[in-house]
């Protein structure tokens, strides 16, 4: 028996080389299955996105006394040393905006700490908030403007007028900003009372950037309306007193989003509707209210990233026909679908299109290849790989097996196999932008076998891809992958799964089983462009949130089903449209082996237990307790990167290090 099966793995191997040298169809018959046709199953992408309910805002009975917001306080430390980590103060934690805070700062890397203030009475003591001239934080966030919430009896301020006057007195100190990421306009916080309280649910309200609120957010295309949507909001004039910049408005003139100067030196800036992390204007805006806050010198860094994977690339997939029911799925009624050469050059002009302009410019399609469709003889007639070979410089490139087998319970020697012939293939292809450090799984498995990972381990691979719609395999913090439990060498990226299918590769065929799917869950027939339009908002969201995350596609969505249009290019296309109302930022497309790299370091930084402090103008100290690239927006340094408008260093630091800075 154990003879029996060291023959077969030697079998499976021979057949393997043999197909490749001699490029003979041959692996069919010998191997009892169809390595021309990629065997997958449907994975669907995210549902809609979940939206927290948004509530109005009350003025608690114990509201503080905020004329002028001074605090009592005119003093000031000419050269106050500040840590790099920022204060978030909640009411009671409830709050629909607090998890889109710390979204925000968590994709970022800054640090912070909340405070829920409702848990802890009393508590803001001027002790916990800073030592003579050391401040503790950098910047306030308030979730919302008086911190009120519903104690069961009554609407409170979560603070004491003496936590409150703390505060103030710490950020007067301090020269520090307050942000109040959701606020009840008052003259308090430079607004005439409301004159409309929206629902915002059932009418969209959009607002646009204020000439004086365009540098706080340098990334936004200028003429941006923001749709505020599925929270409250409250309209009201702001103060003409001088002491009040509207930065956000609508076309009534109410302002929106206002900063408030004081007396003391304090300034506050307020929004006058409520977040979600799921909604577009939270996204958009976050991150000029965080470089405001900070005044754009903080820890962590932020770029914008799409990685488009195309997998199964020279097989051919299942391919859903008119004929197909929701009861007969493709792969049941043998149509296929192989890109054509032709659709292959279109998909290349696609993407050079789209690397014309400025924001899109460096986006580059991965493409995980099966080296033995590209064998001779292995589809005949094969237009696809002479015109792979012309344009793959313009792609990059990943290996996902030779002959795409489903890997959870294959052999060592078998996978050993599948690895190698690929790469071998990448050399016949003579593919430049390809590494073997890097494999996608077919279907992503062989996660879990032993015999598999130690050939990938054994063959240089580094990085596999993960199902990010897997609790067990997304990612455990953003942009951050995991280790192999069984591998720990081979770290594991998750990526995106998506609804445009595996089998699908004409708008009529992604239109019937896209409904089939989703009929019932929706109430309703979507056409194709409803299905793009709620596909591409899924997209959008990942790249405003700068997730790094690869987005999964196949072969057969590359074709070209009118000869110049694709369903992946479709969907991209709309994708970008609305990227492109919104943000000016060039989006990165990195390599799965560059991926690995910055993956790898956001998971070292996240674990380096890094602290940081600054005295303004005059120095940085940063330390870590564990080794890490340390990312810092706003410093100027040799070699520093210039993205969207400011600087970002990365600092190496060793186990133990502090290093300080002249600035």
């Amino acid at each position: 028996m154990v003879r029996r099966k060291v023959i077969a793995g030697i079998s499976v191997i021979t057949t393997l080389v043999l197909a490749f040298i001699t490029g003979s169809s041959w692996l069919v018959n010998a191997a009892g299955a169809h390595p021309l046709l990629a065997h997958e199953h449907v994975i669907k992408g995210p549902a809609l996105p979940i939206i927290n309910t948004s509530l109005p805002l009350h003025q608690p009975v114990n509201a503080p006394s905020l004329t002028n917001m001074t605090g009592g306080s005119t003093i000031s430390c000419p050269k106050p040393i500040l840590d790099l980590r920022l204060l978030v103060l909640a009411s009671d934690g409830n709050e629909s905006d607090l998890p889109a805070i710390r979204q925000t700062l968590d994709y970022l890397g800054t640090p912070y700490t909340v405070y829920i203030a409702s848990k802890t009475p009393g508590s803001l003591t001027s002790e916990k908030l800073h030592l003579g001239c050391h401040g503790y934080y950098q910047g306030i966030i308030l979730t919302n403007g008086t911190l009120v919430y519903n104690t069961g009896q009554t609407w409170a301020s979560a603070l004491t007028q003496q936590e409150w006057t703390n505060l103030w007195r710490y950020e007067a100190l301090m020269n520090i900003r307050q942000l109040s990421w959701y606020t009840y306009p008052t003259p308090d916080f430079g607004y005439q009372p409301p004159n409309q309280t929206i629902d915002t649910s059932n009418t969209t309200l959009s607002a646009k950037l204020t000439v004086q609120g365009q540098p706080s957010f340098p990334y936004l295309n200028k003429t941006t309306l923001v749709p505020i949507q599925s929270v409250y909001a409250y309209l009201a004039k702001p103060l003409t007193d001088g002491a009040t910049i509207p930065i956000l408005s609508d076309a009534n003139g109410n302002s929106l989003g206002a900063i408030r100067f004081y007396s003391n030196g304090r300034q506050v800036l307020s929004l006058t509707f409520d977040s979600n992390p799921n909604l577009v204007h939270s996204l958009v805006l976050s991150y000029g209210l965080v470089n405001w806050l900070t005044k754009g010198f903080f820890l962590g860094e932020r770029h914008i990233y799409a990685s488009p994977q195309v997998d199964n690339l020279f097989l051919a997939n299942s391919d859903w026909q008119s004929k197909n029911t929701c009861n007969t799925p493709a792969d049941n009624t043998g149509s296929t679908y192989r890109i054509t050469g032709d659709d292959l050059q279109t998909i290349f002009n696609w993407q050079k299109g789209k690397q014309a302009a400025p924001t899109s410019s460096n986006l580059t399609l991965t493409m995980a290849y099966n080296g033995y469709g590209a064998t001779q003889n292995a589809y005949n007639p094969d237009t696809l790989t002479p015109v792979a070979k012309n344009s793959q410089a313009q792609f990059n490139w990943v290996s996902h097996t030779y002959t795409h087998p489903n890997l959870d319970t294959s052999s060592y020697s078998a996978s050993l196999a599948e690895i190698k012939q690929n790469n071998l293939a990448a050399n016949n292809l003579q593919l430049t932008h390809f590494s073997s450090r890097s494999l996608v799984t077919p279907d992503l498995s062989g996660l879990t076998n032993p015999n598999f990972l130690k050939a990938a381990y054994g063959s240089g691979i580094r990085y596999l891809l993960s199902d990010a719609s897997k609790l067990a395999y997304t990612n455990p913090s953003p942009n951050a992958g995991m280790y192999n439990s069984l591998q720990p060498q081979i770290l594991l990226l998750p990526a995106r799964p998506d609804n445009l299918f595996y089998n699908v590769s004409t708008p009529a065929a992604w239109v019937a089983e896209y409904n089939c799917l989703y009929h019932h869950s929706l109430g309703k027939t979507l056409t194709y462009k409803q299905i793009l339009d709620i596909e591409s908002q899924t997209f959008l969201t990942y790249l405003l949130k700068g997730d790094c995350d690869p987005w999964m596609f196949h072969q057969s969505n590359l074709r070209a089903y009118d000869g110049v249009h694709s369903l992946l290019g479709d969907l991209l296309d709309m994708t970008m449209q609305k990227y492109t109302q919104y943000y000016t930022l060039r989006i990165l497309s990195p390599s799965m082996d560059t991926l690995g790299k910055l993956v790898t370091e956001r998971m070292q930084y996240d674990n380096s237990g890094v602290s940081a402090s600054i005295i303004p103008g005059v120095s940085l100290t940063i330390h870590a307790q564990k080794a890490a690239r340390i990312p810092i927006t706003g410093l100027l340094s040799n070699g520093a990167e210039s993205y969207g408008g400011q600087h970002i260093s990365h600092i190496n630091l060793s186990p133990g290090q502090s290093l300080t800075i002249s600035l």
